[in-house]
């Protein structure tokens, strides 16, 4: 009898202990367990999105400035322009915008030619027939860069490139594969044809060659779209 009294006491404690439990688990006090094994992972919305201080996703690349944006001055030498950029700045060590002075200093090695009053540039030739023209106001500084050769393209090997490898020498064909953008800025009827590509600052670069060849003859840097050869001594 006393055994089975006890035996009862025994298992009346048991159901009360597991009543408690179901209680406590159905009031949610209890803290659920990580299986074994199991790893805990963040909420989505959680995970880095790999946005840089700009806030723009990383990876992403700047947007292109187009052929030769810098005038790369710094890694030109003034007496080799076969290491000279042309760019929308300026052409090597020749940048827009530079007064008189700083443009002397920087074709030093060049020497000028006579006036030519038709042209309205003043240009400088370098040992190798390679010519430089500036035009320049004493407001704005210089204005204009134009790249031109004394004779054939003879100085297609020394002649300043834009990034993209275009420069004297080069063909029209080439300067609208390097860029499709390019448009066309002569008429029928003149004897140049130019293309020109153009920045978002009003800044144009113009290829020209003559109709009967387009081997680029003559690069110019500066705000107009178009080139005129009449009168600066520009030669196919």
């Amino acid at each position: 009898m006393e055994q089975r009294a006890r035996a009862g006491r025994w298992g009346g404690l048991v159901g009360a202990v597991a009543a408690v439990g179901l209680a406590l688990a159905l009031s949610g006090c209890t803290t659920p367990q990580a299986a074994p094994g199991s790893e805990t992972i963040a909420p989505s919305g959680a995970a880095t999105s790999g946005a840089g201080a700009s806030g723009a996703p990383s990876g992403t690349a700047a947007p292109g400035e187009g052929p030769g944006a810098g005038n790369a001055a710094g890694a030109a030498d003034p007496a080799r322009p076969e290491t000279w950029t042309i760019g929308y700045a300026g052409v090597g060590p020749v940048v827009l915008g530079d007064a008189s002075t700083a443009r002397e200093e920087a074709l030093a090695a060049f020497a000028p030619e006579p006036p030519a009053g038709a042209c309205g540039l003043d240009f400088v030739t370098g040992p190798s027939g390679l010519r430089i023209g500036t035009a320049e106001s004493a407001a704005d500084g210089v204005t204009q860069i134009v790249v031109a050769s004394a004779g054939a393209p003879a100085a297609a090997g020394v002649s300043p490139r834009t990034s993209d490898g275009i420069g004297l020498g080069s063909t029209i064909g080439q300067v609208t594969i390097a860029y499709p953008d390019a448009r066309r800025t002569s008429v029928e009827g003149e004897a140049l044809l130019t293309y020109a590509v153009s920045d978002g600052a009003g800044r144009s670069i113009v290829f020209g060659a003559w109709r009967t060849d387009d081997a680029i003859v003559v690069v110019q840097v500066g705000t107009d779209d178009r080139v005129t050869a009449e009168g600066c001594g520009v030669t196919a």
